[in-house]
């Protein structure tokens, strides 16, 4: 049976190996299937590498839609410090637990927004990696705090900064807040693209939806044009190449990672 976010006050954890690391995460048994896929290496491989490669002990990662703590707790081990940013009630109560133990990292419990508000959106429950605030969910909705990413962005301090960013959809309706990435102390930023739950919430016809989607998503991908070099994708050789066979031409919209790393010294600002 699921732990509801009022009493997730305590829980036992459990330790899983994954991506060349060991993190101790809430031993919950809705998440068990999924453990077993993370420590087999079938759950995006890719995130860890960008990850590994930007995130060091001079690095501070802001980690946005932070889920049940898989990365920010796994890159505390090599960073300077982790600001996990999680809107979910019941995921930013297992990271308030799990952060107990980490002294590096901090827990925000709001969504990006540039509003002072945000309504999200459960899907199954809160809990499931697929709360958004984009109007998709099956379920209850409530109101959390925003936060915007200037205000994220502080908190660094000056330090380096990589930013890791997973909003189930949201990342099309805040493409200008998310163009404030561009300051100078971003080393790189990964974004994952829904382009599938974006069109899902656009009303009309489907092809006009995808052609929407479609044309969101190039827009997403350029928009740090002239300050980083990307987006690069695990799967495919361009944006083009994605937004052709990975949007466009398939039956389902297909999500993907978009890395975008900065250009002028290589992965530092």
């Amino acid at each position: 049976m699921s732990v509801d976010a009022a009493s997730l006050s305590d829980f036992p954890t459990i330790d899983v190996t994954y991506a060349g690391r060991t993190v101790a995460l809430a031993d919950l048994p809705e998440y068990r299937k999924f453990y077993r896929k993370l420590a087999e290496g079938r759950w995006e491989a890719d995130t860890f590498v960008a990850l590994g490669r930007h995130v060091d002990a001079q690095t501070v990662l802001i980690d946005i839609g932070a889920w049940i703590g898989v990365t920010p707790f796994w890159s505390a081990q090599a960073a300077k410090a982790v600001i996990a940013v999680e809107p979910d009630p019941k995921c930013a109560g297992i990271l308030k637990q799990l952060a107990k133990a980490h002294p590096k990292v901090t827990v925000i419990e709001g969504a990006l927004s540039p509003s002072a508000t945000v309504s999200i959106n459960a899907v199954e429950g809160f809990g499931s990696s697929e709360t958004s605030v984009l109007a998709i969910g099956d379920g209850e909705s409530i109101a959390v705090p925003g936060i915007g990413l200037a205000a994220l962005l502080e908190r660094a301090e000056g330090a380096p900064v990589f930013v890791k960013i997973d909003i189930e959809g949201y990342e099309f309706i805040i493409a200008d807040e998310l163009a404030r990435l561009s300051a100078p102390n971003v080393r790189g930023v990964q974004i994952a693209i829904h382009p599938q739950l974006y069109e899902k919430s656009l009303a009309g016809s489907r092809i006009l939806a995808r052609l929407r989607a479609a044309i969101a998503t190039w827009r997403l991908g350029r928009m740090f044009a002239g300050s980083f070099a990307g987006p690069s994708l695990a799967r495919y050789p361009s944006l083009g190449a994605y937004i052709v066979r990975g949007v466009l031409l398939r039956r389902k919209p297909k999500g993907a990672d978009f890395l975008f790393e900065r250009k002028s010294t290589g992965t530092r600002p």
